[in-house]
């Protein structure tokens, strides 16, 4: 899938919403709430997404993304139970290994990226990775 492809729905150069002016496109329920508010601090931490899109135009995926000390930190939303997130060195990124990954709950695979260390941390995951093979990330068919 080519980016050019993909359509922008919230631009880095645009101040992030604060949470009490976002608006959803759905109500929230119980269940995904918790997933609502991780997007949402998403967003105020600075990251940037595209809907992912099939041959139809139907969206089959959210991707975000945000650039941080050398590294591109991103997650990828197929549903609320099926996320992908990921932590890579600039120069492997899109295509390299990363250094930090985790897949889960959109909740879970979201918080879990904003609470690692910043990258020129000690802390910071620095080794890189192989990507588990059974995972979709975007830009796979």
């Amino acid at each position: 899938m080519n980016r050019a492809d993909q359509t922008i729905y919230w631009a880095a150069d645009q101040p992030p919403a604060q949470p009490e002016t976002m608006h959803m496109t759905m109500l929230s329920t119980d269940e995904q709430a918790p997933h609502i508010a991780a997007i949402r601090h998403s967003v105020l931490a600075g990251f940037r997404f595209l809907h992912l899109r099939d041959t139809s135009q139907q969206i089959i995926a959210i991707n975000a993304e945000r650039v941080r000390g050398g590294t591109v930190e991103t997650f990828t939303i197929r549903a609320m139970h099926e996320a992908l997130a990921g932590r890579f060195r600039t120069d492997d990124y899109p295509a390299g290994d990363p250094v930090w990954q985790q897949h889960g709950t959109a909740a879970d695979v979201i918080t879990a990226l904003l609470d690692l260390p910043p990258p020129d941390s000690p802390q910071a995951p620095t080794r890189t990775l192989r990507r588990p093979s059974g995972l979709w990330l975007p830009g796979q068919r």
